[in-house]
């Protein structure tokens, strides 16, 4: 368990696994390590490009 000093700012969330408390600058680490190796720009034209087909239809 880590101790943070007084005046952090803390976030607060919900997981599967239960609540999680962490620092802004762990949560950054935590979505950084969530989104590596994913492209959402290309995640995301395509399924824009996939609703503008069956809208055409």
């Amino acid at each position: 368990m880590r101790s943070h000093e007084r005046g952090t700012s803390l976030v607060l969330f919900e997981t599967p696994r239960g609540l999680v408390l962490l620092s802004r600058a762990q949560l950054k680490e935590l979505v950084r390590a969530d989104l590596a190796g994913l492209d959402l720009v290309a995640d995301l034209l395509a399924e824009r490009r996939g609703a503008a087909a069956r809208e055409a239809t």
